[in-house]
């Protein structure tokens, strides 16, 4: 794992990344050049001088829209890459999606590219795909070979993060109980030779009861061996980027130097908060009008809702969304919003879906009471049930809420407080590590998961 303002980025994902860019861009500008040359008509004279702008354009061109046609069809998980190998469905998609997009692109802008110059350049470009996911293993190696220590829940806690996955590929290669004082020992050999002869890249320290265990001298000998070496909290929170609060201390938390965010930081942010609002507001006004009214005529109600949520340092303040439900939804008190709620309006389905429900946050994050990136703010009713609940709960409040956030980008919808739980701990992620590099991430990601419909109530 590669560290990058605070964030964990996939080392094996990155080189994936940047080795595929330069495949995609190559191939792409020798077929574009190659089949305008076989293609070109006897009385149009092609010089290098004039057509290696123009392919190279193209060859900028499919790079970026490809690539990005690749990651909205999930094809930088590595898992789903390594599946979609042999049949490359998603990755046809994919070509077809960055040609129609280039096209239009080079129609709109009246380039007059030579014959043929697309046709080859989305052969090239298909190519270069190719060439490199059929050489995925030889790209990113093999599964990361994890030697985890411990028989206990929190071994079985290591184990289901893997299965739930991260960037990368984790192999078990082996469970072995520690040896302790006064105990016999297990093992034939010390725990570091085990490692080496398992070939172990990751040695997990996931023991439930630590004490009186005589191997810590010989985890040290691991990492001077080039092993990684972490806990069962750290490890989930590298492949995870989720902090589990089944396994975290407090202690971990208040001796933790990344939480606290220096006043520079926090201007940078509010002045990237203002930006991304001011630029929403404009681009979705239209969209807003036209919501508004169809709001008004498909159910009786206001356009818009206020409703009291817990922000920073556990203040509250009235957050404003669009009205999506009718107007009686809580003449029972306040309940849990669910999946396919039938509360929900025809035409707050459609903004739900959408999320242009979210928009009017905006204005909360202009007067300051919101950030553009941050935890999901929650009602003051279920925030204290919640605090009751789940240990650390309170640590979310720490940063201001968010319009979006790295929990809804990583785990479902879900309405219960084992959702709150799990949903907590990439919020507790977010908290530890956050940045101005996870907030573009954060925003990126969102983008693929409006147009999907991902995580809608």
């Amino acid at each position: 794992m590669l560290r990058v303002f605070n964030h964990y980025v996939s080392t094996k994902k990155a080189v994936f990344f940047f080795t595929e860019t330069w495949s995609i861009g190559i191939a792409c500008f020798l077929g574009a050049g190659i089949l305008a040359r076989l293609m070109a008509p006897t009385t149009e004279h092609l010089t290098l001088k004039a057509t290696v702008p123009l392919f190279a354009l193209v060859s900028l061109s499919f790079v970026a829209s490809l690539q990005f046609a690749l990651y909205l069809f999930d094809l930088y998980d590595l898992r789903i890459a390594q599946e979609d190998r042999a049949r490359g469905l998603r990755i046809l998609k994919a070509v077809g999606a960055a040609a129609v997009l280039v096209g239009v692109t080079v129609t709109l802008l009246h380039l007059r590219l030579p014959t043929g110059t697309l046709l080859g350049g989305a052969l090239g470009a298909f190519a270069g795909t190719v060439a490199v996911r059929m050489s995925l293993r030889s790209v990113v190696g093999h599964a990361n070979r994890v030697l985890l220590i411990g028989n206990g829940v929190k071994s079985l806690s290591v184990l289901k993060a893997i299965e739930e996955g991260g960037e990368d590929a984790y192999q078990i290669v082996a469970r072995i109980e520690p040896p302790r004082a006064g105990v016999e020992r297990h093992l034939s050999e010390p725990l570091d030779e085990t490692a080496r002869n398992l070939r172990a890249e990751y040695v997990v320290m996931a023991v439930d009861e630590p004490r009186g265990a005589i191997w810590v001298e010989e985890l040290v000998r691991c990492r001077f061996q080039g092993m990684r070496v972490y806990d069962a909290a750290g490890f989930s929170e590298r492949v995870l980027r989720r902090v589990p609060v089944a396994h975290v201390k407090a202690s971990e938390f208040a001796f933790c130097d990344d939480v606290h965010a220096s006043r520079v930081r926090e201007s940078f942010k509010r002045a990237f908060d203002l930006l991304m609002a001011a630029a929403l507001l404009v681009c979705a006004t239209p969209a807003v009008l036209v919501v508004a009214v169809l709001i008004k005529l498909d159910s009786e109600g206001p356009v818009l809702y206020s409703q009291e949520r817990v922000g920073r340092a556990g203040k509250s303040y009235r957050l404003w969304k669009f009205r999506s439900m009718r107007t009686d939804a809580e003449k029972n008190g306040a309940v849990w919003a669910r999946s396919n709620d039938d509360r929900v309006t025809r035409m707050g389905r459609f903004i739900r879906k959408t999320r242009i429900d979210e928009i009017p946050q905006v204005f909360n994050v202009l007067l300051g009471d919101m950030s553009f990136v941050g935890p999901r703010p929650e009602r003051p009713v279920f925030v204290e049930q919640l605090k009751r609940q789940i240990p650390f709960y309170s640590l979310r409040e720490g940063v201001k809420p968010g319009i979006t956030g790295w929990a809804q980008i990583r785990y479902p919808y879900g309405a219960s407080v084992e959702d709150a739980r799990n949903k907590l701990e990439f919020d507790l992620y977010y908290v530890k590590n956050g940045s101005l590099f996870l907030d573009l991430g954060i925003i990126f990601h969102t983008v693929r998961h409006v147009l999907f419909g991902r995580g809608a109530r």
